[in-house]
């Protein structure tokens, strides 16, 4: 979610608080509907709130409900439907309106909090007149909540003196970004897609939408075409990127763990997918990449290429260790021969920026491991027993982790490995072309 640079004045402290809480209560209530499609869309719901302009029909729709599994799946028709749906789920949620509530006012896609302290819940008629003495039942309840916010005061101030050497801040690789006072810009991998319309498909048969490992970007589509001129005519660059629900949701995890710690709640925190990453936002933020290894965009992938001792497969699901050539598969998120996924793998690197800047991958395989890796990183406690000190971003490292998987549902991880990077020169040099952009064998789904 992108937000402006907050104040740390306690009206907005609490409109945060009480919104996180909001949204806590609500992801949990929409956990119990088994729906991934509705988690998808309210998690893209919640980082767009604070963007200046409401989300589209058609963002929402390219950035929830593509599915590149069934050609003929028409996104946009089903948008209504579930804003619909996600709309009386929060109705219901909410209905008691015992205390600040989400909305999603018809007529409009964004989220918003109401029924906050300070919001009156009805108006006096104009003529009533109104007894400026308060009951004496209302001056019992003055004191006791008074009573009561000093002993939850108390409660905090031991809580916080428990906890404050066990903040982001305090631990490797947050350590580095703590530091600083550049916006932070949350990067989310994402992936290409464009149409193709078979030359014998009658003329009323909707375009495939198609994903092509081979062709990551619209300037790759350019290419494709040149070098397959019997295809030209039949592909269009539709402009389309998908980010997965993991992702996104993971991007929320990041960003909640962020604005709780005190050392990043006034900074800018902005949420992009990759392909919108451009060179002057990586020059001037912080950048923290959320997603799937292979959705990671071209300006961070080359400087990851040539620092990383790790090279990823034409399939997108194994990552080749170059040092020793060992191969870490991922089970992907389902087996054939009624098997259950049970592994991915989890990675963690963090370079120097072109800029004396910071960035961060906290990224997969698949999603499962995704989900994993977004709780590891944000938990300060777990972070700091697995990085035994030596994850740090003095001159860069790299870490892999096996992630326990049940399907698409992730039990935990174990750390493998870590070690420095090779960060001379990676803002200066172009990486090669990545192994799947030249196999010709990569399949489009």
């Amino acid at each position: 979610m992108s937000s402006a640079s907050l104040s740390r004045s306690p009206a907005l402290d609490a409109h945060s608080q009480a919104m996180d809480a909001a949204v806590v209560r609500m992801r949990a209530a929409l956990e119990r509907t088994r729906s991934e499609r509705l988690l998808a869309l309210f998690d893209y719901l919640v980082a767009q709130a604070d963007e200046p302009t409401a989300p589209s029909e058609s963002q929402i729709a390219a950035a929830v409900f593509i599915d590149a599994r069934s050609p003929a799946y028409r996104p946009d028709a089903n948008v209504r439907v579930y804003i619909h749906r996600l709309r009386k789920l929060i109705e219901a949620e909410f209905a008691a309106r015992d205390g600040p509530f989400l909305r999603l006012p018809a007529g409009t896609y964004r989220l918003e909090l109401a029924g906050e302290v300070g919001e009156p819940d009805e108006t006096p008629a104009e003529n009533s007149p109104v007894d400026p003495r308060p009951p004496a039942r209302a001056k019992r309840a003055a004191w006791l909540l008074l009573l009561l916010a000093v002993i939850m005061g108390a409660g905090t101030l031991v809580w916080w003196q428990r906890d404050r050497g066990n903040t982001l801040a305090t631990i490797s690789p947050w350590s580095a970004l703590a530091g600083s006072n550049r916006p932070v810009t949350v990067v989310m991998g994402d992936y290409y897609f464009f149409t193709e319309t078979p030359p014998s498909a009658p003329a009323e048969q909707p375009l495939r939408e198609v994903w092509d490992h081979s062709v990551p970007t619209r300037e790759d589509l350019i290419i494709f075409q040149m070098l397959n001129p019997q295809k030209a005519e039949t592909v269009t660059d539709m402009d389309q990127h998908y980010v997965t629900a993991a992702t996104m949701t993971a991007a929320a995890t990041i960003r909640a763990a962020l604005m709780r710690d005190e050392a990043f709640r006034n900074r800018a925190i902005r949420l992009i997918a990759a392909s919108q990453l451009t060179p002057d936002v990586l020059k001037v933020s912080d950048i923290i990449y959320i997603g799937q290894m292979g959705g990671i965009g071209t300006l961070l992938r080359d400087p990851l290429t040539q620092a990383s001792r790790f090279r990823l497969d034409a399939g997108l699901n194994g990552l080749v260790d170059t040092v020793d050539g060992k191969r870490y598969q991922s089970d992907g998120m389902e087996l054939h021969d009624e098997r259950i996924a049970r592994r991915d793998y989890g990675y963690l690197a963090c370079l120097p920026g072109p800029a004396g800047n910071t960035v961060l991958f906290i990224a997969s395989l698949h999603d499962p491991g995704l989900s994993e890796m977004a709780e590891l990183s944000t938990d300060a406690g777990r972070m700091r027993s697995v990085a035994h000190g030596r994850i740090g971003c003095g001159g860069g490292f790299e870490a892999l982790f096996q992630v326990r998987t049940l399907g698409s549902a992730h039990l935990g991880s174990t750390w493998l490995l870590d070690r420095p990077a090779k960060v001379q020169g990676i803002w200066d040099n172009s990486a090669p072309a990545p192994e799947y952009w030249l196999n010709d064998a990569a399949s489009a789904h």
